[in-house]
């Protein structure tokens, strides 16, 4: 299966096709990823800035793909969405709206798919994380840190965790990945903040997909289709694998 993750930046291109930043889809920026995501060929596709579920929706039915669509918590407009193949029944979750402390559920979507493969229950997160962006202080990783820890306690130990970290790498958020058991295939480094990270003992295949197609906005030569780049992954399942 080809899992792919990519923060869409609301559908309006990077710098906005608007002129300013704006949380509402642009047309040649919906068009344009939409061809890119057909390019990929995902088996599900996670979203992080999705504007609405009709925007989604009319996505999955343009890649004849499935569709669901979650608003985001704290941060309504940071809302996030799955898309899997048309032909594969899936059940889907939201975590959003639970508490991650006493006053505050989780800032943007944390969301769970499940799907039957040919290997067994294959349970995917798309998660977007709270950046320093609206932190006291600036300082996300105090937010982010009980959003992971809620994640688990909600989807147990899912098997493939997605999404916009925004935390590198080196981060105690990455480390506490790693200490669950779980790999990043692409062995990201520096500033990349987005992840598809992938429960290693529970694979037989763990492939790193690469991207190296255009990103630009056809006809908008200094527009590109996002302020984030996609990240994806081939995976098998081992057979007879359940969800811990």
């Amino acid at each position: 299966m080809r899992v792919w993750s990519h923060n869409a930046y609301w559908f309006q291109g990077a710098p906005s096709l608007w002129g300013q930043e704006r949380q509402v889809p642009h047309p040649d920026a919906v068009s344009a990823l939409t061809q890119l995501y057909a390019s990929l060929r995902p088996d599900v596709l996670c979203l992080q800035e999705v504007p609405s579920g009709e925007v989604a929706a009319d996505l999955g039915r343009l890649l004849g793909m499935r569709s669901y669509f979650a608003p985001g918590g704290e941060r309504v407009a940071y809302g996030g969405a799955f898309l899997w193949r048309g032909d594969r029944d899936g059940q889907t979750e939201d975590f959003t709206s639970l508490k991650v402390s006493e006053d505050r559920c989780f800032e943007r979507i944390c969301m769970k798919l499940t799907l039957e493969t040919a290997s067994g229950t294959l349970a995917i997160v798309n998660v977007h994380l709270s950046s320093n962006r609206f932190a006291p202080g600036g300082n996300g990783h105090l937010l982010r840190r009980p959003e992971l820890d809620k994640l688990f306690s909600a989807a147990g130990l899912p098997h493939v965790v997605a999404g916009d970290f925004n935390a590198t790498f080196d981060s105690t958020v990455c480390e506490q990945m790693r200490l669950q058991g779980y790999g990043d295939p692409h062995q990201s480094t520096g500033h990349v903040i987005d992840y598809v990270w992938i429960r290693e003992p529970d694979m037989n295949v763990t492939e790193p997909l690469p991207f190296d197609g255009s990103f630009h906005v056809p006809g908008h030569s200094k527009i590109a289709l996002s302020d984030h780049r996609p990240v994806g992954v081939r995976i098998q399942l081992k057979e007879n694998t359940d969800e811990v």
